[in-house]
C-alpha cells in the first residue's frame, strides 16, 4: 500500500491500520525525503498529523518544527542539530516554522539563521518570507525584512512575496514590502504583475493602487 497516496485521499483510517500491522511504516519516507507525518501537514491533515506523532518513538527536528515541538528542537540542537541544514525535501527550518505558524520556533531560530534569503532546495524555491506571505503572517513578514530578506526574492515561476500578498488583498502586507523595497510591477516568468493577482483575488482597488505606485 502507498501510504502517501492514502494521505493524498484522505483516508486516515488505511494509514493508521497499516501502522498498526507494522508499526515500523511510520517512519515510511517518500522519494523526496518527507515523512508521512511531514506530508499529511503539507496537505493540513492536522488530524492525521497527530495520530502518526503517537506512533513515533521521536520526532525528527523538522517534525517537531511542523508540530510545534519547541524542546523536542532545543532537544535537536542540544545534541548537534544545525538549524541552517535544510529538511530532507528541501525546506528550510526557518521557512518550515513560518509556514506553520510556529512562532516560538520561529523566534528560536531566525537569530540562529545565517541567511533569511535561503530558499528550498526543490522546485518550489520557497524562503522563509514566502512561506510568510502564504500565510498572511504580517508579524513575520515584518521581522524578516527587518533582518535583511529580499521583498523582491523570486520563487518558483518568477513567483514573488509581493503577488502573494496583493492576490490576498492585504494592503498592510503589501504596503510593507514595497516600503522595504518590493518593485510593485514585478511580473511571473508568465508575465502576471502584482495588480494581475489583485484583481483575479477580487480587490481591484488594491489592482488600481499596484498600478498607481508602478507608474
Amino acid at each position: 500500500m502507498d501510504l502517501f497516496e492514502s494521505i493524498r485521499r484522505g483516508a486516515n483510517e488505511e494509514v493508521v491500520s497499516a501502522i498498526a500491522a507494522d508499526p515500523a511504516a511510520a517512519a515510511t519516507r517518500n522519494a523526496d525525503g518527507a515523512s508521512l507525518l511531514m506530508v499529511a501537514a503539507y496537505f493540513g491533515n492536522s488530524e492525521l498529523v497527530a495520530a502518526l506523532r503517537r506512533t513515533l518513538p521521536r520526532l525528527d527536528p523538522y517534525e517537531a518544527i511542523i508540530v510545534g515541538d519547541l524542546e523536542g528542537v532545543r532537544a535537536a540542537m542540544g545534541e548537534g542539530w544545525e538549524p541552517n541544514i535544510r529538511s530532507p525535501d528541501g525546506f528550510t527550518p526557518l521557512a518550515l516554522a513560518v509556514f506553520f505558524r510556529q512562532s516560538e520556533i520561529f523566534d528560536l531560530l531566525l537569530p540562529l539563521t545565517h541567511d533569511v534569503n535561503d530558499q528550498a532546495a526543490n522546485g518550489q524555491r520557497v524562503a522563509a518570507l514566502h512561506a510568510a506571505a502564504a500565510v498572511s503572517d504580517r508579524a513575520a513578514i515584518e521581522r524578516l525584512l527587518r533582518n535583511g530578506a529580499d521583498p523582491d526574492l523570486a520563487q518558483a515561476d518568477g513567483f514573488r512575496p509581493i503577488h502573494v500578498t496583493a492576490q490576498h488583498g492585504d494592503t498592510i502586507a503589501t504596503a510593507l514590502l514595497i516600503l522595504f523595497g518590493a518593485d510593485a510591477a514585478a511580473p511571473t516568468s508568465d508575465g502576471r504583475t502584482p495588480a494581475d493577482f489583485a484583481r483575479a483575488g477580487g480587490h481591484e482597488w488594491l489592482a488600481r493602487l499596484l498600478v498607481e505606485r508602478a507608474a
